[in-house]
């Protein structure tokens, strides 16, 4: 799950940050079996009885063992003889020969690579989960290698971060809707028809696609962050196909788009002054010596800086609000990155942000010559502006909106709002809109809450749990966006056993603390 900056900023929250890319060649073929199509649409079954060629991944880093296959699903299941895109995935095979069937996985997002995930995700699972099954994830529909939609291109994608962040007292609320607009426009010039569905529940259906091919009559799920998301579209989509589902750092389905918004606001700013605080008590180099009060009007003098005078970095682009906020956001995601965090910091103290800026460009993929790997900023916009319904927010709700994130955020809120009106001017969409998740399925889903996760506040786990109703929480006592990759025994070891053996955690547990 990302947090969206008005006009200019995107937040990756995928699990990692892999700069490697990967295409398909064949060789091995595979197929769905008879069980995997039962109770498939007639009319979709040339989709779910498809072979594809599985073969080595292109310019991959090193000896990954990987094998990259290219999936058709019609662009809009709506009409299955229509035109169709391409989803690439990619697999790690079973290290036994008596493999289970395969666990799919997705990193978050929207937009997120899947394919760059699996590159370091057998590094995440004990050898009794690869054992077991196949490890398969995918680049989402629209997103990078699977008929990525194109929208701008570097020059305009440095163009658009480096505009400042959206001020209601120097601008009107139509010139951000035209700015998203023309990106939406440049979008559909560049893009195949994919782009009117990125929604989330056409990924959840080319997910079950997926299952199909791979052989096998139930999905074994393993979703991160917006991942989550993805997963509860399908427990809802397809009930009796639900197999062993593990849901980290989920996302509460029936929010809006403000109240996801706000719920992200509030938990940053918790993590900020978490960070201070243990800057203060354990680095003898931290950025400040005062209270975390201090420490935060430090930080956000270090980010007005950036409104009131011209800043450039080292290669000479000059820094925006966004992106100096992003280089404080990004590395809350993970308290492993809080000492990059504080150099960053104690730099700009010294008048260069660009380690600051650097870390905004990561979270973009652009890369040290310029470019930008994957699409992951429009992705986002594409996705969130097809998932939430924005069209009947007033002005007078947003102007609401944004005092309260403001007032449970003084460090990030006013940079947070106003993403309802950038929906608005986005030339596609809604096609859905927030609701309760319904399942109705006899396999119990585990989903797993992090108490004090940035991204994906805890509450949403509990909501998500509630809702899903067949379903166990896991809570881990800890920092940070997500729980699995944490490395936390107790959290992986109850992971594994749901996994592998079935066996789901007491009702009630809770690990670290």
């Amino acid at each position: 799950m990302r947090t969206a900056f008005k006009r200019s900023g995107r937040l990756v929250a995928a699990l990692c940050a892999v700069v490697l890319i990967a295409g398909c060649g064949g060789q091995e073929t595979s197929s769905g079996g008879p069980d995997s199509l039962q109770g498939t649409d007639p009319d979709l079954a040339r989709f779910y009885e498809q072979e594809v060629s599985w073969g080595d991944c292109e310019e991959t880093s090193g000896d990954t063992g990987l094998e990259c296959a290219d999936l058709e699903v019609p662009a809009d299941y709506d009409q299955p003889d229509g035109e169709t895109t391409t989803v690439v995935m990619a697999r790690s095979a079973s290290t036994s020969d008596a493999a289970g069937g395969s666990l799919i996985l997705n990193p978050g997002g929207p937009g997120g690579s899947g394919v760059d995930l699996m590159q370091v995700a057998p590094g995440y699972f004990d050898s009794s989960i690869q054992e077991r099954y196949d490890l398969v994830s995918f680049d989402p529909r629209g997103v990078f290698r699977s008929d990525g939609i194109d929208c701008l291109d570097a020059e305009g994608l440095d163009r658009w971060r480096a505009e400042s962040a959206y001020d209601p007292a120097a601008e009107s609320l139509d010139e951000l809707r035209s700015s998203y607009q023309e990106v939406g426009e440049a979008c559909a010039e560049n893009s195949g028809p994919v782009l009117e569905h990125m929604d989330t529940d056409s990924v959840a259906r080319d997910l079950d696609v997926m299952r199909a091919v791979l052989g096998d009559a139930r999905t074994n799920y393993v979703g991160f962050s917006y991942g989550t998301q993805i997963g509860a579209a399908y427990a809802e989509l397809f009930p009796d196909r639900v197999g062993r589902f593990v849901l980290d750092g989920a996302v509460d389905p029936s929010l809006s788009n403000a109240e996801i918004t706000l719920g992200q606001a509030e938990s940053f700013e918790a993590s900020l002054r978490q960070f201070i605080q243990e800057c203060t008590e354990t680095n003898a180099e931290c950025f400040t010596d005062g209270t975390v009060d201090d420490g935060l009007a430090e930080v956000q003098r270090i980010i007005a800086r950036t409104q009131d005078e011209t800043i450039t970095a080292r290669d000479g682009r000059q820094i925006s609000a966004v992106s100096a906020v992003e280089g404080v956001l990004v590395p809350l995601y993970n308290p492993a990155a809080y000492s990059t965090l504080n150099e960053a910091l104690v730099d700009a103290q010294g008048g260069d942000y660009t380690a600051l800026m650097g870390i905004s460009d990561t979270n973009h993929g652009r890369q040290s010559d310029g470019t930008y790997r994957g699409n992951s900023s429009v992705a986002f916009a594409a996705v969130n502006c097809l998932d939430y319904d924005s069209r009947n927010v007033t002005d007078e709700q947003m102007a609401a909106d944004q005092g309260a994130l403001e007032q449970v955020s003084p460090t990030f809120g006013q940079f947070l709002g106003y993403t309802d009106a950038a929906c608005q001017g986005w030339p596609f969409g809604p096609s859905g809109s927030p609701h309760a998740a319904q399942y109705t399925g006899d396999s119990e889903v585990l989903v797993v809450g992090t108490r004090h996760d940035p991204a994906t506040p805890y509450p949403w786990a509990e909501a998500l749990t509630e809702q899903l109703g067949n379903a166990r929480l896991l809570t881990y006592e800890g920092w940070g966006h997500g729980a699995y990759t944490s490395g936390n025994a107790c959290v992986v070891s109850a992971v594994d056993a749901y996994l592998v053996d079935g066996e789901l955690p007491p009702e009630g547990e809770v690990c670290g603390g």
